[in-house]
């Protein structure tokens, strides 16, 4: 998923809520993808998915963003509840 010198890439998309039901603005960000290729194919995916095809209008734009992963922690689930009955 993430190349060794650590870029990774994710998706930016805009997009609007159809009219009906407020055409609020939202802005959503998928990834990290190890490829720019792989995030715009996201942007792409949700431009066509919004996309009124009788006005060839879409409700979506975006673009890629790159980032640097330099620092991996480790991370510690809380404790898991314990279903057990104590018989005592």
């Amino acid at each position: 998923m993430m190349k060794g010198h650590g870029a990774v890439y994710r998706a930016v998309i805009n997009w609007t809520e159809v009219p009906e039901k407020g055409a609020t603005l939202h802005t959503e960000y998928e990834g990290p993808y190890g490829e720019p290729s792989a995030a715009q194919g996201r942007v792409t995916f949700w431009e066509n998915n919004l996309r009124d095809y009788d006005t060839g209008e879409t409700r979506a734009a975006g673009h890629v963003e790159e980032g640097v992963v330099t620092n991996w922690t480790s991370h510690t689930p809380e404790e898991k509840r314990s279903w057990k009955v104590d018989r005592a």
